[in-house]
């Protein structure tokens, strides 16, 4: 499982789903589960058993080959502003990408920096 660390956090991610969020939604289908667990599982450190990897397929709805497919060819293009901050994201260290996660939360908390849903930036 070489991409499930970083799939099973940019799933979470692109659910807006926090580590402890989605230890709870385990814990609710019987999979005990902690926030801790899952920061290992997002760190490479270890992964969750067969079971429980299918409760996470659920609750994230995704495949499970999404998580265990080793072939998978990345060939998402993005646009520049996107490559960019991939590239610094992909610089850091753990602790560094959970800050900057926490920060771009942050920044989406204040209307001045939200696209509003016409796409246009507010000044």
């Amino acid at each position: 499982m070489i991409y499930f660390n970083n799939r099973i956090k940019n799933a979470r991610i692109e659910k807006k789903m926090t580590q402890k969020q989605l230890a709870e939604q385990l814990s609710e289908l019987g999979h005990k589960v902690s926030n801790t667990a899952i920061s290992n599982w997002e760190s490479g450190l270890n992964q969750p058993d067969i079971d429980t990897l299918e409760a996470i397929c659920k609750i994230l709805n995704k495949d499970g080959n999404y998580f265990l497919n080793t072939n998978h060819d990345d060939t998402t293009t993005y646009d520049e502003d996107t490559s960019q901050l991939l590239n610094y994201y992909k610089q850091l260290n753990a602790n560094g990408k959970n800050k900057a996660i926490e920060t771009i939360k942050d920044l989406t908390e204040i209307p001045k920096y939200v696209e509003k849903k016409t796409g246009v930036q507010e000044a």
